[in-house]
Parts: structure tokens; sequence; C-alpha cells
């Protein structure tokens, strides 16, 4: 009798095992798409900030706010409570929330009438996307085995150039097509119904959570003071967060000032800029963040240290890659040579994170990753596209014909942070070396 009974069990596990596949691979789908409109939402504003600057009337500085500040400010400093409630409550509906404020507010960017509405909707997206990646994760990590998890993140994390592309080509299309309005609110309603789908089809396995439990803090955490408190005693740690949040200065301050830089020095209009933009960075962003673990994986096997100062010197290539881009003849060969930056912006990534674990105790290695992000995010992004847009105006001192001429001043200076970076990078170097030695 027991051996009838076997085959049975053993048909019902493998139904059940099929059945929670398909529910993983379901969500990872969802997840993947949210990860995408993330991305699509926070960046197509650098595809429209150039007309939304001649609309509006806004000075350059007015644009590196809009584009860097606004969003950074609560998107960095929500990220780590965020991150503990995500430990805590209901993933599923930390997503949907997260996805339908930041959505909701992209399409009121497309409803704003001045400064000060655009600015207030960007705060929004930059709240409610503070919430979505950190939950995100975490269900991954529950819906998968070990041995597919990092395949399924890989997948979600391959989000981010998909949705870069669109945020540039759609972007810049519809731009061109209609007006920068449309292409916020088209970038936006999208995540309201995607919102719904999250709320109502993929559900949690940790179950049900109450929201009072979810904020009471678990016995024995390791809290901010604490991590503080052990970090402040590695200098190679600030270093590192020293060299990201320069990373992140160029990056988005470039990146704010893209359709300035074309529009205005080389003419072009928005429907091309945008799909070759989006190629560019889709191709060489990904590829340098590919690239940069490979070798971290390859040369760090010999010496964990090196990635860190192979990081430095492309950084230290980037700076004359991106002057020349900024100088070149024709829009196309500033497109190219903007793959240079573009490359060394996400090659840092393996090697830099790799490094924080090593620096990093057992029970402080999330908090540090968390802080470095936090800082490196509301410096990086929060001022860099400030810094270049007022640099910006103080070049043209008003004088709309000097406009050009002036970005691309503000954006040569902003080429040479990448040499700043990179000596954080040989510091880091030094100091881990000494202490392996």
């Amino acid at each position: 009798m027991a051996e009838d009974i076997a085959p049975i069990r053993g048909t019902e596990i493998s139904a059940d095992a099929a059945a929670a596949s398909r529910r993983a691979n379901y969500a990872l789908a969802v997840l993947f798409i949210v990860t995408m409109l993330n991305f699509l939402d926070r960046q197509v504003i650098s595809i429209v900030a150039e007309p939304i600057k001649r609309d509006l009337d806004l000075s350059d500085t007015q644009l590196g706010l809009m584009t860097g500040l606004s969003f950074a400010v609560f998107y960095t400093t929500l990220a780590i409570p965020l991150a503990a409630l995500a430990d805590r409550w209901n993933r599923s509906r930390i997503i949907a929330i997260a996805i339908a404020i930041w959505s909701l507010m992209t399409v009121l960017c497309g409803l704003a009438g001045n400064f000060v509405q655009l600015f207030l909707a960007r705060v929004g997206v930059g709240v409610g996307e503070a919430g979505s990646a950190p939950a995100s994760h975490s269900l991954i990590a529950d819906l998968f085995p070990p041995e597919r998890r990092a395949g399924a993140l890989g997948i979600m994390g391959a989000a981010v150039p998909v949705g870069a592309f669109v945020a540039y080509a759609g972007g810049g299309f519809i731009t061109e097509m209609f007006s920068w309005r449309a292409a916020f609110m088209l970038a936006g309603l999208p995540g309201i119904v995607i919102a719904l789908v999250i709320w109502f089809t993929v559900p949690d396995p940790r179950g049900k959570v109450s929201l009072a439990k979810a904020f009471q803090p678990a016995a024995g955490e390791t809290t901010l003071r604490n991590a503080l408190g052990e970090l402040s005693r590695k200098p190679a740690y600030w270093h590192l967060v020293a060299a990201g949040v320069l990373v992140q200065f160029v990056s988005y301050g470039l990146a704010s000032f893209y359709g300035g830089l074309f529009v205005r020095v080389h003419g072009m209009n928005y429907g091309e800029l945008g799909w070759k933009l989006g190629l560019m960075v889709g191709l060489t962003g990904g590829f340098g963040a590919w690239f940069g673990g490979k070798v971290g994986d390859l040369i760090g096997k010999r010496d964990p240290v090196l990635p860190l100062l192979v990081s430095g010197m492309v950084l230290m290539v980037a700076a004359p890659g991106m002057i020349a881009a900024i100088y070149a003849g024709n829009a196309n060969l500033a497109i190219v040579l903007l793959g240079f930056p573009t490359f060394a912006a996400t090659f840092y990534f393996g090697p830099s994170f790799a490094a924080v674990q090593l620096l990093a105790s057992d029970r402080t290695r999330a908090m540090a990753v968390a802080i470095y992000l936090m800082v490196a995010g509301l410096i990086g992004l929060g001022i860099g596209p400030v810094f270049v847009g007022g640099l910006s105006d103080y070049f043209a001192g008003g004088n709309p014909d000097l406009e050009a001429s002036a970005l691309q001043q503000a954006l040569m200076i902003l080429a040479l942070f990448n040499l700043w970076a990179g000596f954080h990078y040989w510091r880091v170097w030094v100091w881990m070396k000494r202490k392996t030695a």
C-alpha cells in the first residue's frame, strides 16, 4: 500500500515545485517591467530638459535642480528606512504603492506650469522610486532558490539599459512628434496599470504581516549608528564612497545636459538624438558593468585590491575622452566619444561593491552598501546637475548667444572630476595593500 502512495506523493511535490517556479518566473517578468519603468521615468527628463527650458523659461541652474536635487533628496534618504520596512512588511504592497506614486508624479510632471510645480513633481518621483529596488531584490531572493538567484537578479538588472533606451529613444520621438508634456504622460501612465497588476497578482511568499508590527525594530538589528561607528575606523571605505560620489557627480551632471549639448551645439532634433543616445548608453553602459565585473573576478583572484586601481585608471582615460566628445566637430562623433565616460561610469560597479564587502564585517555589510548608495546618490545625483547648470549660467552671463559655449565649458570642468575619482581609487588601493601585506 505504501508503495502505491509514494509515487503519488512524489507527483504532488513535483507539481508544487512546478507551480512555484511558474509563480517565480511570472513575478520576475513583472519586476523586470517595474525596473524598466523605474529607470524610464527617472531618465526621461534628461532628453526633454531642453524643450522644458525653452517652454518654461528656465535657467540651466533650475534645470540642474529639477533633474538632480529634486529627485535625489528623498530617493536617497528614504532608501534605508524603506529597505528596513521591506524586511518586515508585504513587499508586493510596497512595490505597488511605490510605482503608483512615482508613475502618478511622472504624469504630473507633464502637467506642470512652472518650475516649482515641476520641482515638486520630481520630488514625488524620487519618493516613489526609493521604495522599489530594496523590496524587489528581497522578493526575488525569496522566490528563487540560491542556484537561480544570481541569474534572476541579472535578468532584472538588464531592465536598466532597456529603460534607458526607451527613455531616450521614446522620449525624444514623442517630444519631436508631440511635446515634452506628452513624453512625461506616456512614460507615467503604464506604471499605474502595473501597480494594480502587482497588487492583485504577485503575492509575497512571506504572507500577511501587520503594518504596525512591521515598524517595530527587530532584536539585535544593526543600526545606522553602529555601522557608522565601525566604518569610521576604515579610511578606505570613505575613499570608496568619495570615488562613488564623484563618478555619479560626473555621470548625472553629464546626462542632465545631453539635450542641451546636442541641441545647442549641434542642432540635432530630439527624435534622432533620442535613439542614438539610447543605443550609446545601453550598449556602452551595459558592457561597462559586465566587463568591470569580469575583470574584477579575473584579476581579483590573484590580487583582490588590484581591480580598484584598474577602475581608477579607466576613469583617468574617461576624462580626455569626455572632453573630446564635448568639443567634437559633429554630433555622431560626439555620441561615439561619450561612450568613454559612459563605460567608465558603470565599469566601477563590480570592483567597488566587492571592496565594500571586503571592508565591512558580516553584521554591517548591508548597511555599508546602503550608506555608500545614500551618500553617493545624494551628492552625486543631487548636486552634479546643479553644479553644471550653475557653471553654465555663470559662463553665459545672461547672454543667450553664449549658452552653447558656456555649457561646453561647464561640462569640460565636470570631466576633470573623473581624475579626482581616480585619485580616491588609488588611495583605497594603497590602504588595502598595506593592510593585506
